[in-house]
């Protein structure tokens, strides 16, 4: 599952925004498992994401506003963030012929301050690092602005994508799609995991399922290895790719070495068996269809 959250000072831009990419994620043949959180000023999006990072858990997509403060926005016509919406674009400025020059700060601000900037600008002893760089932040960070002029001013912070309102579906599919898949290719990074004085690398492709039993987590490898640990489920899942999947509450599987599906249970390559718990079995089936093609 993907934690994604989207920030925008306007509500209906805002909710316009998270239903178009709800829609997309909702999609039987090609979507994807989402938890969208919506969020209209930068202090609660930081307030939800210390709380997350209080648990090791983070947000893995930010949709993310530029330009925040007080908005004159017509609620009619805001939520034109979406292009199939046909509506003209907000003026998302908020400002005001007094002259008020009150700083607010933007959304580039704020993901550099809670994000960092570029990770190559932290690596100055390092050489050949651009094939690496979107592998080091797991918070991948899309722009979505009507304000076009600050195109180049994102690439102070890393980003996977630059959106323009009002945005197009294709565009907002375009962007999710390269964002997961960064998301993945972190995911499929190898972890490490504490085991008294050692220190193991548990390859994620490699493992077969995990199980919790009493308080000890094992891990089955495709060799027949297990390891043992103390590590809990729901501190791990956040860390796997989309194909290790959690069917029930003490099991997750990994769909590549699925033999077959019963609708109760997987049945491994190995001939075990995997029970699917009745309140997971809706998604896992869901997941299920997503990962293999139908043949009649």
């Amino acid at each position: 599952m993907y934690r994604i959250a989207v920030v925008d000072d306007v509500p209906t831009q805002c909710d316009a925004l998270a239903n178009a990419i709800d829609s997309i994620c909702a999609a039987r043949n090609d979507g994807y498992d989402v938890e969208i959180s919506r969020f209209n000023t930068i202090a609660d999006f930081e307030q939800a994401l210390l709380s997350l990072r209080e648990q090791d858990d983070t947000f893995d997509i930010v949709f993310m506003d530029i330009v925040f403060g007080d908005s004159t926005v017509d609620s009619d016509t805001s939520s034109a963030s979406i292009a199939d919406h046909n509506e003209a674009d907000a003026d998302e400025t908020g400002n005001s012929e007094t002259g008020n020059t009150a700083h607010h700060e933007n959304g580039i601000e704020a993901v550099a301050r809670l994000f960092g900037t570029r990770p190559q600008d932290e690596q100055n002893d390092q050489d050949n690092q651009d094939d690496q760089d979107a592998l080091e932040l797991p918070t991948q960070v899309v722009y979505v602005t009507g304000h076009a002029e600050y195109c180049t001013k994102v690439y102070d912070t890393d980003h996977v994508s630059f959106l323009l309102k009002p945005v197009g579906r294709t565009e907002l599919r375009g962007a999710l799609k390269k964002a997961i898949d960064r998301c993945e290719a972190y995911r499929s990074n190898p972890i490490r995991v504490h085991m008294g004085k050692m220190e193991y690398v548990v390859w994620p492709q490699h493992i077969q399922y995990m199980e919790r039993t009493a308080r000890t987590l094992l891990i089955h490898y495709d060799d027949g290895r297990v390891l043992r640990s103390y590590l809990k489920l729901r501190s791990l899942e956040p860390m796997m790719p989309n194909y290790l999947i959690r069917c029930h509450a003490s099991y997750m599987v990994n769909l590549y070495a699925v033999a077959a599906f019963a609708g109760t249970d997987f049945v491994m390559c190995d001939g075990v068996r995997i029970p699917i718990s009745q309140r997971r079995r809706h998604k896992t089936a869901l997941s299920f269809e997503r990962f293999t093609r139908s043949a009649r």
